[in-house]
């Protein structure tokens, strides 16, 4: 979901205007490698503008050296701008964390917060500031980084056996074998990698389709079938890296690897990557391509204590208007099939069927099918989920099926009646 307008002011911090992120970036740049993140968010929004990002610095920045980017990823449970954040400070100057616990206008710290990938030093000190607020879920990454890029490329380009594609996105062989092959993605592969992306509550299937489109990305095709795939983020890192089980063992990570590496050093990025810390196959991978780990990330949810409570008795109208509004919409539906199945008897009767069943009865008939079906269907999805089901086409295409087929039974035993 986009968001909407940002506002130009907060209490504390204050929104800076494009002309002003050249300055930032070199700001972030002073506190390399401990600004990674936040400092490659920034030059990727600048360079590609993949997702629309906004930044705020302190009123008195830089000497107040602490700046936000809103949203902090670009899916959250409701869409809003402010619902989740991203922060830097320097790990020497902590005390001005205390301007973003007095934030009132830009963060409502009485509802549920998100922040995205924060250093674990910031983290621990947001986390000190909201004690006694709520409880805290997060979740642990480490950062990879390279420390000698030049070596690393220079490695790359001596090994023969990469079979990456070429930096105009041409695709090229992985080895001698024709039917395995390094091949850019493409647009029709987003929703499937968003789907197996482990932090897809985190990151909205359209990042992915403008990751593809604007950032390097590749997979590993096998006969057609992408086998292996890894993608650069709207914050720089290298991720997304999976394998199907069926394919894994045979060196594609690597592969893969090495062509975003040196794709992204030649876009001007830094590359690193997120690794959880128990994931010692991806950290045994990176060793060898020369990273090492930098500092540990942090995602986290800040939830107030008593926010469940408080948000089920709000949502209890709202739910049942939606529930309401949902049946509404399911009985337009249904006479939507009705009309559908009117018009296609009517026709078939009037070019083949010349007996002298009463029109009226057909319709009598269907209508009371559909009657029935609707009141049967409306009670058992609302009593099995709180919420009616969302039909697709090939579901209205089979309900429409079911009811002719019926209407045709009918028919035939009348006809069949008549006859006798």
């Amino acid at each position: 979901m986009e968001c909407p307008e940002p506002v130009a002011r907060g209490r504390n911090f204050r929104l800076l205007i494009e002309s002003e992120l050249p300055r930032l970036l070199d700001f972030l740049a002073e506190y390399l490698p401990e600004s990674l993140k936040f400092h490659q968010t920034v030059l990727t929004h600048m360079k590609d503008r993949v997702w629309e990002f906004h930044f705020y610095v302190a009123d008195e920045w830089p000497t107040v050296p602490i700046c936000l980017h809103f949203p902090g990823m670009t899916l959250s449970p409701h869409g809003l701008l402010y619902e989740s954040f991203g922060v830097f400070c320097p790990t020497d100057n902590l005390q001005h964390l205390q301007l973003l616990r007095d934030e009132d206008i830009l963060i409502d710290w009485e509802k549920p917060l998100y922040i995205n990938f924060v250093h674990c030093t910031i983290a621990d000190e947001l986390f000190r500031l909201y004690n006694g607020i709520g409880t805290i879920e997060r979740v642990l990454g480490d950062v990879w980084a390279c420390d000698k890029p030049d070596k690393t490329l220079k490695d790359i380009g001596n090994n023969e056996n990469d079979g990456c594609i070429g930096d105009n996105g041409d695709g090229d062989n992985v080895d001698s074998n024709s039917e395995v092959q390094v091949l850019p993605l493409c647009a029709e592969h987003a929703e499937g990698i968003h789907e197996l992306y482990p932090a897809n509550d985190m990151e909205c299937h359209e990042i992915f389709l403008r990751l593809i489109k604007c950032l390097p990305a590749a997979g590993v095709f096998v006969k057609g079938q992408l086998a292996a795939w890894m993608i650069q983020s709207y914050y720089g890192a290298m991720f997304s890296m999976q394998t199907k089980p069926e394919y894994r063992r045979k060196g594609y990570g690597t592969r893969l690897a090495r062509f975003l590496y040196k794709v992204i050093v030649k876009r001007g990025y830094v590359p690193f990557v997120v690794i959880l810390p128990q994931n010692e196959a991806s950290r045994s991978l990176y060793r060898k391509l020369g990273f090492r780990k930098l500092y540990q990330t942090v995602r986290a949810i800040l939830m107030p204590h008593g926010w469940q409570e408080i948000a089920n008795e709000d949502n209890n109208d709202e739910t049942m208007t939606v529930i309401r509004e949902n049946l509404e919409n399911d009985v337009k539906q249904l006479r939507v099939e009705q009309r559908v199945i009117e018009d296609s008897i009517q026709s078939q009767h009037d070019a083949t069927n010349n007996d002298d069943v009463d029109d009226d009865d057909d319709d009598g008939i269907i209508q009371d099918e559909i009657k029935l079906s609707m009141d049967n269907d409306d009670e058992d999805q609302v009593a099995e989920n709180g919420f009616v089901k969302d039909y697709g086409d090939e579901q209205l295409e089979n309900r429409i099926e079911n009811l002719e087929i019926k209407h045709n039974d009918n028919n035939e035993g009348r006809t069949l009646n008549n006859n006798e």
